[in-house]
């Protein structure tokens, strides 16, 4: 199956998972009250911009942002924005970084809360939500980042694995048409 497929797949599936996760995440272990935010697509973006192609993690950001968007608030431009900004950033900040699992993890976290601080900031000027920047701390980011950290951990080495293989095929490939 051609490459581009499976990135299709994969970030169908993981959208899927990501709007159920919700649904089978086991409430009863914790308070009502903290927020658990599955990042998935946005960590395998974030994956897919360091060890495969950053531009088109850029353009999948874009549409999927713009997905994001219709399906979970509509509201369109705030994911379609954070998204290919947050992704483009992080592919350049890992052109000066070295693309250590360790150091991606914590560019990985860093993008997640710039990500949800974003959001934060933008529900806040357009009155969605009115809760303090403590209560959003405390019961939605640092939640949101345990949960994405626990995710990354599993998905990290495999994805990386798989997308520098893609991407040593794709570089042959181009390189067979030079001349």
């Amino acid at each position: 199956m051609n490459r581009k497929w499976k990135i299709g797949i994969l970030v169908t599936v993981l959208f899927g998972i990501e709007s159920i996760f919700p649904n089978f995440f086991p409430e009863y272990l914790f308070a009502d009250t903290y927020i658990f935010v599955p990042r998935f697509l946005f960590l395998f973006l974030i994956l897919l911009a360091i060890f495969y192609d950053w531009k088109k993690a850029v353009f999948l950001a874009i549409g999927l942002g713009l997905l994001m968007d219709i399906v979970f608030i509509e509201i369109l431009g705030i994911y379609t924005f954070w998204y290919p900004a947050i992704i483009y950033l992080v592919s350049k900040v890992m052109k000066v970084l070295h693309s250590h699992l360790a150091i991606v993890a914590m560019v990985a976290l860093l993008a997640i809360t710039v990500l949800e601080y974003g959001i934060y900031g933008m529900f806040y000027i357009i009155r969605i939500h009115d809760f303090p920047h403590v209560y959003f701390l405390e019961h939605r980011l640092i939640p949101t980042l345990i949960l994405n950290f626990i995710v990354y951990l599993i998905m990290s080495y495999p994805m990386k694995k798989k997308l520098t293989l893609w991407k040593k095929a794709k570089e042959e490939e181009e390189g067979m048409f030079q001349s």
